[in-house]
């Protein structure tokens, strides 16, 4: 029995996590960092499965335009090293496999905040390129049976997106999609804590990255 409601939960989650890919419905809200530089638009809700445990989705679009290279960009995202200093939370980063295609997989140790506990991440990456040059796709999906588990807990339902596109004048504007399920219930109000300035704060640190 137990077998079956942990199976149907995985159904579920997968689901939960490719329907609707970057449609936004009418229950997603919108908050701007105080600069007026990052908007953030995001929604959290919660959910409880067939043995009554409760589970949150959330899933958020976070976009700016800045002063940057589009070829430094790329750079960043390319290196998994760099990762670790614009990804919340990330206390080591490395990649683990590559794969046909240019694809690859990189595993995350994630030392988090209260009320999430340690945890990993396996995430595979496909780099998609506009044949104009003029901007690049990140698409990460997980990837959890790509790599053994250790002593923590993993989490398996994390879908990332980055797209960095090319406006001219020195311009590069970059928006960050995220859909994930934590590995605990976290309530509505630490989000709202954390929305806009935890997105903001990895955009602009990618930014920052590619201007050095």
């Amino acid at each position: 029995m137990k077998e079956r409601v942990k199976a149907g939960l995985t159904v579920l989650c997968i689901l939960l996590l490719n329907f609707n890919i970057n449609a936004q419905s009418p229950d997603w809200k919108k908050e701007t960092t105080k600069d007026g530089k990052v908007s953030v638009s995001y929604t959290f809700t919660e959910s409880v499965d067939q043995s009554g445990k409760k589970f949150n989705v959330l899933e958020y679009e976070a976009v700016t335009t800045a002063k940057a290279n589009l070829g430094k960009c790329r750079e960043v995202m390319m290196d998994d090293s760099k990762h670790m200093e614009f990804m919340e939370g990330t206390q080591d980063v490395k990649r683990v496999m590559d794969l046909p295609g240019g694809e690859w997989v990189t595993y995350y140790f994630l030392n988090s905040r209260w009320p999430m506990p340690d945890s990993d991440i396996i995430t595979r990456y496909k780099i998609e390129d506009d044949p104009s040059g003029k901007s690049f796709v990140l698409t990460g999906t997980p990837a959890p049976d790509l790599y053994p588990e250790g002593e923590v807990s993993r989490m398996k339902h994390n879908f990332t997106k980055y797209t960095f596109t090319d406006l001219g004048n020195g311009l590069v504007q970059l928006v960050m999609y995220s859909k994930s399920i934590p590995l605990v219930s976290v309530p509505k109000w630490l989000i709202a804590t954390w929305i806009p300035d935890g997105p903001a704060d990895m955009l602009n640190g990618i930014i920052k990255l590619a201007n050095e």
